[in-house]
């Protein structure tokens, strides 16, 4: 049929159905979408409670090192005491007591003072070296790198949860504008409607599809 022999209705109801595909498929896009924003939502509060929590171990993990810390220091300058006052036999039952995780770091300093006179002590101190490793602190620093990676986590998870919010604002401007757009009778304003609330889904639906997913 020529389009100057069809009747004006035709030309309505060609819009309106067009209307009300756009305005189907916007409907259930927007429920998507207020569902992830929903999801990630959770997940942010998820991941919040659970950076505190590692920063709270992390801390009570630093809290323990330095109290060991404090122990082996202790031990050490009561040995150099002894060492000082040539007392030879208080001095090894002190070593004789050091702590697993101070021995070696105290042995390698030893070590440092070959060649010197006896009873003199190397230079420096056992805890600048390597070998002096406690096991809480290196569980304090790998539970603030979990801690950290989980804030960050949930910085993301609020990002796209804040995204969806506005994709799904952006979807009922679509809605808006096809409630609108069938109630003109202007064709030309049919049309100008439509095209606006056309380019309006195919950004929110571009953004949807590049938004992650919560599955």
């Amino acid at each position: 049929m020529p389009e100057e022999s069809r009747p004006r209705w035709f030309s309505f109801a060609r819009i309106e159905v067009i209307f009300l595909i756009l305005l189907l498929l916007t409907t259930v896009c927007s429920t998507f979408c207020a569902y992830q924003a929903n999801s990630w939502s959770s997940i942010q509060s998820r991941k919040y409670q659970e950076a505190s929590s590692l920063r709270t171990q992390s801390v009570n993990a630093y809290n323990d090192a330095n109290t060991e810390t404090l122990v082996d220091l202790n031990a050490f300058l009561a040995w150099v005491d002894a060492l000082s006052a040539n007392d030879t036999a208080r001095a090894n039952g002190i070593a004789e007591r050091f702590s697993p995780e101070f021995k070696p770091a105290f042995a390698a300093w030893m070590n440092l003072g070959k060649g010197q006179p006896k009873g003199t002590a190397p230079p420096g101190t056992p805890f600048s070296l390597p070998e002096y490793r406690l096991s809480a602190e290196i569980q304090g620093f790998l539970l603030e790198e979990n801690a950290t990676a989980t804030f960050n986590a949930a910085l993301a998870a609020g990002n796209a949860s804040s995204a969806y919010v506005l994709n799904t604002l952006i979807y009922a401007i679509v809605l808006f504008l096809c409630g609108v757009g069938e109630r003109w009778k202007s064709p030309q304003l049919q049309k100008v409607i439509l095209v606006a609330a056309v380019l309006l889904f195919c950004f929110a639906t571009a953004t949807l599809l590049w938004l992650p997913k919560t599955f």
